[in-house]
Formats: C-alpha cells, structure tokens, sequence
C-alpha cells in the first residue's frame, strides 16, 4: 500500500521537558519530577519578513509532540508531589506500555508513602525522526503519525523522599541521564490524539 510519509531526522533543540529521575538506568521504571513547564508556541512561527506563516505537516507534528512531552512530565511531576492527585490524568498524555508502567509505579510509591520533592532541569533536547503521513497534495493523511524525542537531563535537583525525609533515590544515581522518547498519534493529524508510549533511560557522563 503506497503511502506519501514525511520522514525527517532533525537537531532541533527545544526547551523544558522534565524527564524521568529514575533509580535504574536503561529503565521506564524511573521515579518522576516535579516539573515547571514552558510555553512551545503556537502552530504557526514568524517568516523572515515578520509575517506569521503555516507549518508544514512534519513541523506540526514535532511541536506538537514536544509539547505532549511537556505535558506528559508536568502531569506526571504534579502527581507524583501530590499523594491525594488522581492518576486518572495520565491517560490524557501516555498510552499503553508507559501508562500501565507509570499508573503502577506511582501506585507502588504511594503504598510505600514516597513522594517528590525538587525539580530537575533539561539542558538539551531534539526530534531525531518522525513519520507524519501526506496525501498527494502534502496535506496531512488520516494515518497514525509517531515522532521520536532525545533529551538530556541535570536529575540532581529533584529527590523522592520517604515519609521520614530520607531519600528514596539509590545514591549512585548519578547527575544526566538521557532519554530516548516515542510519541504516537493514531488519530493524526488531531493534535490532541498524542501519547508517550515509550521511554528508554541512560545515564550519562555529561550532555555534551
């Protein structure tokens, strides 16, 4: 079945998204921060000559995943600082593996009484590849449409705290890890149909 895709591989680098603390690198099983989140913008951008100008399909697809990515931690930040917050909000920004991982994780702390406390801080991101379907004319095809997401992150702010204070987090945890990050639209080209449904930790030296 022919398909018109738009495939990029890019090194755009966009601002904070707050990934994963995690106990255990390599894993989707990490503890999660609390997050500040900032604005990715409109749909649109500025053209040389100030004007406000469309985005192509491919560029519409890596905002708005970079935003989901945004909204998937600030959820996930809010919730694991708030032990009384519904988990039910994390099915607004993750799919099947990472929300059945992320809902259990979270339950498992609150059982154990561990909440979150800091924050962490992104020093850089990118888009590294993405699938947005076209039709003949480039506009955007009812197709699912996935976007691939690298970011690095300073975790040494953030902590998860036992009810007693004392640190949840192992002590070799380390100060970068980076990130690799799949989110899906099955219901492209809906902004609203994006999840995170896949994560990949790794420690790291620095983000250099």
């Amino acid at each position: 079945m022919a398909h018109n895709r738009i495939r990029r591989t890019t090194a755009a680098a966009v601002a904070a998204v707050a990934l994963l603390a995690g106990v255990a690198a390599c894993s989707s099983n990490s503890d999660e921060p609390d997050v500040t989140l900032t604005a990715t913008g409109n749909p649109a951008f500025d053209g040389p000559d100030g004007k406000t100008e469309a985005k192509t399909p491919d560029e519409q697809a890596r905002s708005q995943a970079i935003a989901k990515v945004n909204e998937f931690y600030a959820a996930l930040g809010s919730i694991e600082a708030d032990p009384t917050a519904s988990v039910d909000a994390i099915s607004g920004v993750a799919g099947d593996p990472v929300l059945n991982d992320r809902v259990g994780d979270i339950m498992l702390r609150r059982s154990q009484g561990i909440t979150s406390t800091g924050a962490i801080s992104v020093i850089k991101s990118s888009v590294t590849d993405l699938s947005a379907p076209v039709d003949d004319q480039g506009k955007p095809r009812a197709e699912a449409a996935w976007v691939h997401v690298q970011a690095c992150t300073d975790i040494s702010g953030w902590n998860a705290v036992f009810p007693d204070g004392s640190s949840a987090m192992k002590p070799d945890r380390g100060q970068f890890e980076s990130t690799n990050i799949t989110v899906r639209n099955p219901a492209w080209p809906d902004s609203n149909g994006w999840r995170v449904t896949s994560q990949t930790v790794e420690k790291v030296q620095s983000c250099d």
